[in-house]
This record gives structure tokens, C-alpha cells and sequence, in this order.
């Protein structure tokens, strides 16, 4: 009867039939272009390959309903209208043997015709030879569908509307996540409009009340320490210097006791920690405990300090003290917009700000509080490591470095220290606590919380 069942399963909603080619198209192409960073990095490279010195990115809703890239470059010729976006189709070599050649960014004719079948894609070109230029509309499988003439100047602009529309998953999950796919984005475009000398690369974002923002702005100049200015601003361009290397003998390790955590993560889970059975103190510091056939030696000062680290971390909102005057920060496009959508988590870690949206890019920011906390002061260099964490994980509550030693100094304080006599219940109470946190191997000063003693069936 069970063997029926299967093969009654097999031969209805399990049978194996093609995918249709456009579905096929569509999803092989979602390995192409990944991400919003991806469409705009291969864009911004057409435009540099067709010898552009103008390059103009602009963006609707940090990119969910419009990502539009404009340059004064060759242009299309008319008789690459047709395969511009067929898939497998270049301009840059005809055979294996010509990729030894190539010294332009992209080759592969793949770009384009993923773009088609992931977005609504649509080109306004006219070539350096031609008289007036051409609106091309294709459909998602790169196929020319429309074609009018329309004014422009020598150059061409690409239009993506809705991207990753034809994948719905996708597509909800590029709406969900576009903070971090923006800032992703913003960071390609960064090292583009550092290198590309002689490029004048701009960036624009329009928000859904139709105002549009600029986000980054290059003046095309033949230095790459110009560029760098203009991308991180002139006080950032005065502060660079060159890397220093660290030595191993340098190195973030230290004994106390126990030696380097051995417990083996991928087999040992937090949920683990409910069922350990206590087993007793030893030496006043550490506590014993057993789980199934193992034992564990566990650090009460360690684990305590770790769990007391991670409430302070999640919960506490620091208070700011509010300067005479507001101070200007100067921050360059990029960091402003990562601030102004943050401001929230910098309120939380007590710095508040006066925010004018219609002021000039780098002025739009002024300070007014800063957090304090009995000796501890804190400053503009903790706001752009702010930013900086944020950068990569926009919405996510982190803390500066430097609140991050103070909790850490907090938590031991208030921990139970070594040589303290703990009953059974306050002992159990420490053990779940490490279960109820994030990262409970270590406490904040990279001491490890707990042991693997043996396996008691090994020993028998």
C-alpha cells in the first residue's frame, strides 16, 4: 500500500516537465544581475566603456520604482539596435581567444538581456555619427519591440522601471530589504567615482514625495585624490594615511584559565542550555554542569557579564546633553543620507540632530546633543563610526565602539564576581541567562564563558 502511494505521488504532481524558455530566461538571469548594486555597476560600465565623461545616475524610491542611467558617450549605432539586448550578444570580442585583449569593464552580453527580463527596460540613444536619436523599447526577452525617433544629444540613457518584477519572490524581497540594497549600491558606485578619472559621475535619488536629492557628485577630475574628496569630503581626504601592518605578534588573546573555547557551536545550540543539570560550584568561580554524557566547567563571572552586556546593548537609551550651539558636521552625501535615515538608532545612542533637507549636500546636518555619561564623552569620530556600521547594516541598532566599552565596563561591575558562594537556583538562573542571548561563548572582553569538560561515557 505504501509503495502504491508513492508511486501514485510520482506520477501526478511529482512529474518532471520542462520550464517554459521566457521562465527559464528570467531565472538564469536572476544569477546575472543580483541586486540593485548589480544593475547599476553594469549600467555605469557601458557608459565608461562608450567613452563618457558624463555619467548621471538617477534613482525613484532608492531604486524599487525607477533606476535611469544617463551619459554623453558614443551612443548605439542603428545597426546594434537589434541585438543590444539579445542574450550572448557583444561588442567587445567575437571568440575565446580575444578575452586576452579585452581592457574594457564589460564583455560578456549578458547585462542588458538580463536587465530586460527582470525590468520594464527601455533606451533613448543617439550615436556620435547620427543626425537625431532613437527611443528603443524591448520586451523581457530582449526583443526590439518598438522603435521612434527622439531627440537627445550624442549619448545614451538606459531606463530600468520596476525591477525584479518578473520574479515575485525576488521582487518582494528587494522591496523588504532596499535600505541595504541602496547603501549596497552607494558603496559600488563610490569606488567607480573613485577611480574613473575624468568622469564627472553624479547620483540622484527622488522620494515618493517627488523630491530629489543628491546623493553623489564627482567633478570629473583627472585625480583620483580629487575623486576621493569629492565621494568622502575634504576632511576625510586630509586624514588618510598609508595602511600599517600589524605583526602576529601584535594580536584581540588572553588565558584565563580555561584557555580557548572548545565547545563545538555546530553541535551545541542555545536551546541546549535549558536542559543542562547543575551540578555543582567549584573553587567559588565556575560552575559545573552536565549535559546528557557531558560534563561543562562554566564561568559565573564571564557568563553573568556577557548576558548583563547584551540587556545593556538592546535597552538602554542614553541620554544626550545639548550643546550652545549647533555644530555643522560637514559629512559628505553619502553618510548624511545614511544618518538622516538612522535617526532613530543615533537618538538611542544619545546624539540628536537638527536635519534641513533643502540645505546644500554636506550642510544638511548640524549636531545639537551629545551623550554623556559620568567620565565618558563621546564625539563626531563615534558618529561616523555610526555611519559606518550602519552603512552596511542600515535599520539594525549598533553601538559605537567606545559605548560598547563603557557597557562592557558597566556589566562586569554589576556582575557576580569570583568568590562568590551561589545556591543551586542562582547557579541554574546564570545557566538559562546564557541561552537568553545573542552571543553567549564569550563575555565583551573575549574571555570564553564556558568549557567542555569530558564525555563521562568515555571515561567509564
Amino acid at each position: 500500500l505504501e509503495q502504491r502511494k508513492i508511486i501514485d505521488c510520482t506520477s501526478s504532481a511529482g512529474a518532471i516537465k520542462a520550464i517554459d524558455k521566457q521562465s527559464v530566461h528570467q531565472i538564469c538571469s536572476g544569477q546575472v544581475v543580483l541586486s540593485l548594486a548589480t544593475a547599476v555597476k553594469e549600467l555605469v560600465e557601458n557608459s565608461i566603456d562608450a567613452g563618457a565623461s558624463n555619467v548621471d545616475v538617477k534613482l525613484k524610491d532608492s531604486g524599487i520604482e525607477l533606476v535611469e542611467v544617463s551619459d554623453n558617450g558614443k551612443g548605439v549605432e542603428e545597426q546594434n539596435f537589434e541585438g543590444l539586448t539579445l542574450k550572448h550578444h557583444t561588442s567587445k570580442l567575437r571568440d575565446f581567444s580575444d578575452l586576452i585583449h579585452v581592457e574594457t569593464f564589460g564583455f560578456r552580453g549578458e547585462a542588458l538581456s538580463s536587465l530586460c527580463a527582470l525590468s520594464d527596460l527601455s533606451v533613448v540613444t543617439c550615436h556620435e555619427s547620427a543626425q537625431i536619436g532613437a527611443r528603443l523599447v524591448y520586451d523581457h526577452n530582449g526583443h526590439l519591440t518598438q522603435r521612434v525617433p527622439h531627440p537627445r544629444q550624442h549619448g545614451t540613457t538606459v531606463t530600468l522601471q520596476k525591477l525584479f518584477s518578473t520574479l515575485p519572490v525576488r521582487h518582494k524581497e528587494f522591496q523588504r530589504n532596499i535600505k541595504k540594497e541602496y547603501s549596497k549600491m552607494i558603496f559600488v558606485l563610490q569606488s567607480y567615482c573613485i577611480i574613473s578619472t575624468g568622469v564627472r559621475i553624479t547620483c540622484t535619488n527622488q522620494t515618493g514625495q517627488g523630491k530629489r536629492t543628491t546623493v553623489l557628485c564627482t567633478s570629473g577630475s583627472n585625480s583620483m585624490r580629487d575623486n576621493i574628496g569629492a565621494v568622502f569630503g575634504p576632511k576625510q581626504l586630509q586624514s588618510l594615511i598609508p595602511f600599517q601592518q600589524i605583526s602576529p605578534g601584535e594580536s584581540i588573546k588572553e588565558d584565563y584559565g580555561l584557555g580557548e573555547v572548545d565547545v563545538p557551536k555546530d553541535l551545541f545550540v542555545k536551546d541546549m542550555f535549558k536542559d543542562m543539570e547543575i551540578i555543582g560550584q567549584f573553587n567559588l568561580g565556575f560552575i559545573i554542569t552536565k549535559l546528557k554524557s557531558d560534563l561543562f566547567i562554566i564561568d559565573q563571572h564571564a557568563t553573568d557579564e556577557k548576558y548583563n552586556f547584551e540587556m545593556l546593548q538592546k535597552n538602554t537609551v542614553l541620554k544626550g546633553q545639548r550643546l550652545i550651539a549647533p555644530q555643522s558636521l560637514h559629512l559628505p552625501a553619502i553618510s548624511e543620507t545614511v544618518l538622516m535615515e538612522n535617526l532613530e538608532i543615533f537618538r538611542k545612542n544619545g546624539f540628536d540632530f537638527l536635519v534641513d533637507e533643502d540645505a546644500q549636500v554636506m550642510e544638511r546636518v548640524k549636531l545639537v546633543s551629545l551623550p554623556t555619561s559620568k567620565n565618558w564623552t563621546f564625539g563626531p569620530s563615534d558618529i561616523e563610526e555610526l555611519i559606518f556600521m550602519l552603512s552596511d547594516s542600515p535599520g539594525i541598532m549598533c553601538r559605537p565602539s567606545r559605548v560598547r566599552q563603557m557597557f562592557a565596563s558597566r556589566a562586569c561591575r554589576k556582575s557576580v564576581i569570583v568568590g562568590t558562594a551561589l545556591n543551586t537556583s542562582e547557579m541554574k538562573k546564570l545557566v538559562l541567562h546564557m541561552g537568553e542571548i545573542e552571543q553567549p561563548w564569550n563575555c565583551p572582553h573575549g574571555r570564553p564563558t564556558m568549557r567542555h569538560l569530558a564525555n563521562l561515557d568515555m571515561v567509564s
